[in-house]
This record gives structure tokens, sequence and C-alpha cells, in this order.
């Protein structure tokens, strides 16, 4: 019979076998294409989605589409994404980071990893690739054929080395998140508490420019399990537009770093 072996990790279905460690390591991305819009909002709404261990720095929400390839635990497959995140620090710890409010992919082995496993919140949407024409960028992303938001860059500059060295010095973002899992057939909590994932990129090239998103409502019928993230997004103000991105890049998920706060 099946036994579990307490110095080996496991993932579901546990039963065929575990490995040695934590299971967690560096995940390199060889080709990534972001796009990346902000905006300033309105910090009391934005704060209900925010768990009260972390201080937002500044209500600004990003949202950033990335077109990821060369993905070498996929055995060089690709899937794309779309991010939502604030600036925030964990009280407790004094990390500072992207607080990630919710992950849309479309794919599932990256869902899987990224949920139950390193405590980001991600969940299924179908998302195409992205047009490019003329410096101008659009994608969107959208479930069960009915759009729910929708990003437009239009670039104006290209971004300089002196600039893309900046950005590469600084190339560590620190995603912030909270693990969750609830008990099985009680209400309350298994397990839950904020985790740390930090992600380093290395900038190739790109361009700055203006953007703009626009959100849809989802229906309560059509969309009866995410529509009260969908919304919730709705309705945060956007009272500022902050400068928008292009880049590609090169990106390694430090899953040897990942820790509990």
């Amino acid at each position: 019979m099946f036994r579990f072996d307490e110095r080996l990790s496991y993932r579901m279905p546990a039963h065929f076998g575990g490995t040695e460690g934590s299971g967690c390591q560096s995940l390199p991305y060889d080709d990534v294409s972001s796009i990346m819009i902000s905006y300033r909002t309105d910090e009391a709404k934005l704060s209900q989605y925010v768990p009260d261990e972390f201080e937002i720095l500044e209500p600004v929400v990003l949202v950033n589409y990335s077109k990821c390839l060369g993905i070498r635990w996929m055995g060089g497959g690709h899937y794309s994404m779309l991010a939502v995140m604030t600036p925030a620090r964990h009280s407790r710890s004094g990390v500072e980071g992207a607080y990630i409010l919710v992950i849309w992919e479309n794919k599932t082995a990256p869902i899987l990893g990224g949920r139950e496993e390193t405590g980001m919140p991600k969940i299924y949407a179908d998302i195409p690739d992205y047009h490019q024409l003329d410096g101008r960028f659009t994608v969107h992303a959208s479930h069960e054929g009915r759009a729910f938001v929708e990003l437009e860059l239009e670039t104006q500059k290209a971004l300089t080395a002196e600039e893309l060295a900046g950005m590469n010095a600084n190339g560590r973002m620190n995603q912030l998140g909270w693990r969750y899992i609830p008990n099985v057939g009680r209400p309350g909590a298994a397990l839950s508490h904020a985790v740390l994932y930090p992600a380093d990129t290395t900038y190739r090239s790109g361009g700055s420019g203006v953007g703009r998103i626009v959100w849809t409502k989802a229906s309560p019928a059509l969309n009866p399990l995410q529509h009260h993230i969908i919304n919730a997004l709705t309705d945060l103000p956007v009272l500022e537009y902050r400068q928008g991105l292009f880049a590609k890049s090169a990106l390694n998920l430090r899953g040897d770093l990942i820790r509990e706060l």
C-alpha cells in the first residue's frame, strides 16, 4: 500500500509518488512579450481586496499581460497570462513588492503549479496572442466567449540602452500573495497565510507610451465562478493612467526563494 514519505514533496494525485526536496525550483522562461498598463485608483475601494497583513504603498493597479514562450519546465511550451496587482508591503516582515490580486492563465499546468503550491491566485481565461501594428498593441481576455477586459497600448518611443540597464538593475519583483486552502466539509481554512514568490526579469527591448484598459462587467448567470472578481476590478475607478510599456524579456521565476511570510 502507498505511504507518504515526509522527506518528499507530492503533487496531486499524490499516490503516484513524490520528489526530493521542496518541489520548488527556478523556472526559466526564454522569451516573454509583455504589455503593462497601470493606473491610479481609489485606495479605499482597492483596500477591500488586500488582506490586512499588507499595507498598500500606492493606490495603483498594474495590469500585466504576458505571452510566454520557451518555457523549459513545459518542455519548451508556451502559455499566456494576465495579472492584476498593486504595490504593497507585508507589515510583519517588511517585505515590499506587488500584491497579486488575480492571475488569469490559459493553460492548466501553470495554474496548478501556482495556486495551492505557491499561493498565487490563478484562474482560467481564454487569452489570445496580442496584436501589433505600427506601435499599437492590443489584447483581450475572455471567458466562455465573452471578453471581460481589453488592453490597448500606443508606444511613442523605444526604450534606450540606459533605460533598459536601469530596469535590469531593478529586475527583481517580489510577488506577494495569499495561500488559502479551505477546510473540507466545514467552514474555515485548512491553511491561510501570506507568501513571497520572487521573479527576476532581464529586459531586452521595448517601448513606452500611453495605454488604456476597458473592463466589462460579467453576469452571474453567464460567469458564475468569476463574475465577482471581474466586477470588483471593473468597479475600481481609473483616476489617472501612468506610463504604459511593451517589453521583450527573459524571466526566471525564483521558486527556490519562495517562502511563507
